[in-house]
């Protein structure tokens, strides 16, 4: 069994994902996403997306607007969008980072559209000007579902797409869901993701792709 902690857009694509893998996938979500007011396009050459959750914000923006993408799957999201200029980094904000300073997509003419409290580090760095779309805000419990699982014994995996997921999912764990993670693999998106967990409690804590370290249900 597979619990799966991201919220949507992406849990049910990634719930059918561990089902096609031969998993129980359980839904998880540990984050609420407060979609902000859409953003009237500006004159910026192109806009950085740390999550598929800002996409919507970007509804009234040209499709043919350069939009940078953390990772593939949130440029999947940007082309379902109807977005055609559209590049990927490979995964997190280091990545996205790496990519834009080897292509000149610095400066402020360059927006990163992130959720609430995100990015200011990134933007910082890349000199960018920032804007915040959403808001991500923890859950407090897993679902009854997912928690009687790993009380049970039943989870063989969770899955991890974002740092403060990660810390929710953690925070809502009574003593003896903390105990059963000794038997868990904590599969995450980045080293940034599992560098919030405390190895020593989960039986594995791995990245990056956690699909790939899934992999097929024997």
């Amino acid at each position: 069994m597979v619990l799966v902690t991201r919220p949507e857009p992406g849990l049910s694509a990634t719930m059918a994902e561990v089902r096609a893998l031969g998993w129980d996938a359980v839904a998880c979500p540990m984050l609420d996403i407060t979609t902000f007011e859409s953003v009237a396009p500006g004159a910026f050459r192109a806009v950085l997306v740390t999550s598929a959750n800002a996409l919507p914000a970007l509804r009234d923006w040209p499709r043919d607007r350069l939009i940078v993408a953390v990772g593939a799957r949130t440029a999947a999201r940007a082309r379902k969008a109807g977005f055609v200029n559209v590049e990927a980094a490979d995964g997190d904000a280091r990545a996205l980072a790496a990519f834009c300073r080897a292509r000149g997509i610095l400066g402020a003419d360059v927006l990163l559209a992130s959720g609430e409290g995100y990015g200011v580090e990134l933007a910082r760095d890349l000199g960018v000007q920032r804007i915040e779309v959403y808001a991500a805000c923890k859950r407090e419990a897993l679902p009854d579902d997912a928690a009687a699982a790993l009380r049970g014994g039943r989870v063989d995996s969770v899955l991890l797409y974002s740092g403060k997921t990660a810390e929710a999912f953690r925070e809502a764990l009574g003593a003896e869901e903390v105990t059963a993670l000794s038997a868990v693999r904590a599969l995450c998106l980045s080293e940034a993701i599992a560098a919030r967990l405390d190895p020593k409690e989960w039986r594995a804590v791995m990245w990056p792709d956690p699909l790939e370290q899934l992999g097929p249900a024997v």
